[in-house]
């Protein structure tokens, strides 16, 4: 696994998205390619079903990958920057 991970535009929204409805996207011709890119990157795995449709799940990194991205829109410090000793 890499220590940096480049997503697409469309990639980003459709993980943006998949939090956002708690993974309750259809997978279709539309978007599987975005969904193949968020699993190479390790955000993601396909769960395949017994019944019904495939669907994706977050991985453990993806979870993180949502506190990043909440520490990005709010401009919060991360763990570590908040327990930083001030000088």
């Amino acid at each position: 696994m890499p220590d940096t991970i480049s997503l697409s535009d469309t990639a980003l929204s459709l993980f943006r998205l998949h939090v956002e409805r708690q993974g309750r996207i259809d997978v279709d011709h539309s978007n599987r390619e975005p969904y193949r890119e968020l699993e190479r990157a390790g955000l993601v795995l396909l769960s395949r079903p017994f019944t019904g449709p495939r669907t994706y799940v977050l991985t453990k990194i993806g979870w993180k990958m949502i506190e990043v991205l909440a520490r990005i829109e709010t401009n919060a410090p991360s763990p570590e920057e908040s327990h930083a000793p001030r000088l």
